[in-house]
């Protein structure tokens, strides 16, 4: 996957995107992409939706005392050194600190802070970063850098019993 023409087309929109930003196929930047702001060295996984409005403020403007005007809008902030994982939804207004996990199919719909991991539907907060690295510093491979050939090799061999 080319992410080049992802990152311009994003950029040509008014997304702006810090240095390092991956993204893994083209989020849902919805209809005010001009107010998202993705840090340095976060990653976006796939079907990521950002919702920067409220479209339920139609009900609103068609109560027989509704405004034909009302709307709500809000920024999507995310900090530096994040994840977002696949299908996540993040609605307006919400700012995700530094060095955040967002787990897969969250609906984050709160501000999340710097150095958590959070998931759910409504998103909260599961454990801090440092609880994470802990639970999980037998389960880290070291790897990122094999080739596609080799990688493939080694987790199929490793995980040859449960692939049968």
């Amino acid at each position: 996957f080319d992410v080049k023409p992802v990152i311009q087309e994003a950029k040509s929109l008014g997304v702006v995107l810090g240095n390092n930003v991956d993204l893994v196929t083209k989020p849902w930047w919805g209809s005010e992409p001009y107010l998202i702001k993705i840090g340095d060295n976060t990653t976006i996984s796939f079907e990521v939706a950002f919702v920067t409005h409220d479209a339920a403020t139609r009900v609103i403007r068609n109560l027989p005392d509704g405004n034909p005007e009302t709307g709500y809008f809000g920024p999507i902030i995310i900090g530096k050194n994040c994840f977002i994982g696949c299908r996540t939804t993040i609605l307006a207004g919400v700012h995700i600190g530094d060095n955040s996990i967002i787990g897969a199919c969250s609906l984050v719909n709160r501000d999340i802070p710097d150095n958590v991991v959070a998931a759910g539907n409504p998103c909260r907060i599961i454990c801090t970063l440092d609880e994470y690295r802990a639970q999980h510093k037998n389960d880290f491979m070291y790897m990122n850098s094999l080739p596609y050939e080799e990688k493939k090799q080694y987790l199929q061999k490793l995980f040859s019993k449960e692939l049968g």
